[in-house]
C-alpha cells in the first residue's frame, strides 16, 4: 500500500509590477499554507507559473525558504525542461537543500512522441542522479505538455526506474482515468489535481493532493485530501474561478484575501484579470464566502 502524501500546495507565485518576484510575500504565503494545513509546499508548479521562472530565481528560492525555516522535507520542487540536462540540474538544485521529492512533467516541446521516446528521456535524466537521491512524482497534465501518460505508459517508466517513482500527479481532470490509475497503481500515492474528484480519490485509496486551491482555503482541502470528506465550498470556488482564466484568477482571489496587489500580477503570456473583472469576482467571492458562514 502507498503512503499517505497528505496535501500539498502548488504555491502561486507573487511578482512586483516591475516583474521581479516578491520573495517575502510568497514565503508568508508559504507559512501560511503550512499553518493552515497543508503538509507540504509545492514550487514552480503550473499554478506557481514555474515554466516562467528563470534558473536564478529558482535557485534563490530554493535557497530563500531553505534559510527560513522551510526545509527541504515540506517541500516538492516542480521541474520545467524539455534538455535533459536542464532538468538534471534544477533537480539537483533542489537536492541541494534536501529536497528529494520533485514534480517530474514529460518533455513538452515535442507533441504526442512515441511512448519509447518518453522512456528514454526519464531514463536519461534519471541516469544523470544518484541512485536513491530523488524521490520521482510524474507529472500528468496533457492539457498543456500535450503528452499524454497513459496508466500502461506509467507502468513501463516504473519498470525504467524502479522505485525512484513514489507517485503520480494526476491533473487530467478525467474522472475514468483516475479510477483506473487508482485501481492499476495504487502501491504508489496517487495525487489528483482536480479538486472536485479528490474527495472521491481518496476514498478509493487515493494519497492526498498537489493543488491550486490549497492557497485559498488549505483548511478545507485538508479534510478533503485526508479524510475523502466532500467540501461543497471548495467545488463552488473551482466553478467561479474557472470561468476566467485559472491561475490569474485564484491569483487574484488570494490578492484580494491577502491585500497585497503583488500577488494579481503574473508574468507574460499569462494576463492579469482587469480591474472591472477582479471587483466582480470579488463581489462574486464575498457571496461564495458568505454562503460558506452560514
Amino acid at each position: 500500500m502507498n503512503e499517505r502524501f497528505g496535501l500539498s500546495v502548488a504555491l502561486a507565485t507573487p511578482f512586483q509590477p516591475s516583474g521581479e518576484i516578491a520573495d517575502a510575500a510568497l514565503l508568508a504565503h508559504a507559512r501560511t499554507c503550512l499553518e493552515g494545513g497543508c503538509d507540504s509546499v509545492t514550487l514552480f508548479g503550473t499554478t506557481g507559473e514555474g515554466a516562467s521562472i528563470a534558473w536564478e530565481e529558482r535557485c534563490r528560492l530554493l535557497g530563500g525558504f531553505n534559510e527560513a525555516g522551510i526545509t527541504g522535507d515540506r517541500l516538492v520542487s516542480g521541474i520545467s525542461a524539455t534538455a535533459v540536462m536542464d532538468a538534471v540540474a534544477q533537480i539537483k538544485a533542489a537536492q541541494s537543500i534536501g529536497c528529494k521529492r520533485v514534480l517530474l512533467p514529460p518533455p513538452y516541446y515535442f507533441k504526442q512522441p512515441e511512448d519509447e521516446g518518453v522512456i528514454a528521456w526519464y531514463r536519461a535524466v534519471f541516469e544523470q542522479l544518484d541512485r536513491g537521491s530523488v524521490e520521482i512524482i510524474l507529472y500528468n497534465i496533457p492539457s498543456l505538455t500535450g503528452v499524454a501518460l497513459s496508466v500502461d505508459l506509467i507502468a513501463r517508466l516504473r519498470d525504467a526506474l524502479g522505485g525512484s517513482i513514489i507517485a503520480v500527479k494526476d491533473s487530467t481532470s478525467d474522472w475514468d482515468y483516475t479510477q483506473t490509475l487508482l485501481a492499476t497503481h495504487n502501491d504508489i500515492s496517487i495525487l489528483v489535481g482536480e479538486e472536485r474528484h479528490l474527495a472521491a480519490a481518496v476514498r478509493k485509496g487515493g494519497a492526498g493532493a498537489i493543488c491550486g486551491m490549497a492557497n485559498l482555503d488549505p483548511g478545507s482541502l485538508r479534510r478533503m485530501a485526508w479524510d475523502g470528506v466532500e467540501q461543497p465550498y471548495i467545488n463552488d470556488l473551482v466553478e467561479l474561478l474557472s470561468k476566467h482564466p485559472l491561475i490569474p484568477a485564484i491569483k487574484t482571489a488570494i490578492a484580494q484575501q491577502s491585500d497585497e496587489a503583488a500577488w494579481s500580477c503574473v508574468r507574460a503570456p499569462l494576463l492579469k484579470i482587469e480591474e472591472e473583472v477582479a471587483a466582480q469576482l470579488q463581489q462574486e467571492l464575498d457571496l461564495l464566502k458568505s454562503r460558506k458562514a452560514a
